[in-house]
């Protein structure tokens, strides 16, 4: 997996992102349609290994519904209307710090007695299923921006 990372990365001013030319049209329809689906509902995806930590300083109400708010604000003011390819690439990196922040602020609310926010924090992957389900994502919609930003909207 890391050697197709490796592969797929394109440095465009210092920074990654993924490189079309390096695969076949039908892997960048199926990096579009991932892409597209954590788009679609950019905040909730993003907030993967923020929620957790915003839990230890913050009551999970708040946190539950600021996520919500920018959520919808996401879906009216940016979701159909631009695509970033490096923003979506490097997306998926720092959504995979939920496997450090979310068992460890668990474990800190835990130990501080907020066993609440401490069960919230532990499955914050599994709740934003939830808060994502309102309102639908049109992710074909967003897929074929994806593949018009990679340049490979002849391949759909």
């Amino acid at each position: 997996m890391l050697a197709l990372d490796r592969l797929a990365l394109r440095v465009q001013g210092g920074c990654p992102v993924w490189n079309p030319a390096h695969h076949s049209g039908q892997d960048n329809l199926a990096w579009s349609l991932l892409r597209a689906m954590e788009w679609g509902r950019w905040p909730i995806f993003l907030s993967q290994p923020v929620a957790p930590i915003l839990l230890m300083f913050l009551n999970w109400e708040s946190v539950v519904a600021g996520v919500v708010v920018a959520n919808l604000g996401w879906a009216v003011l940016v979701r159909y209307r631009f695509v970033s390819v490096r923003a979506a690439y490097l997306g998926v990196f720092f959504a995979k710090l939920k496997w450090l922040t979310c068992p460890t602020s668990a474990a800190y609310l835990f130990a501080h007695g907020a066993a609440t926010s401490a069960v919230l924090a532990l499955l914050w992957p599994l709740v934003i299923f939830v808060l994502g389900a309102a309102p639908t994502t049109q992710v074909g919609r967003i897929q074929s921006m994806f593949m018009k930003a990679l340049d490979c909207e002849r391949l759909t």
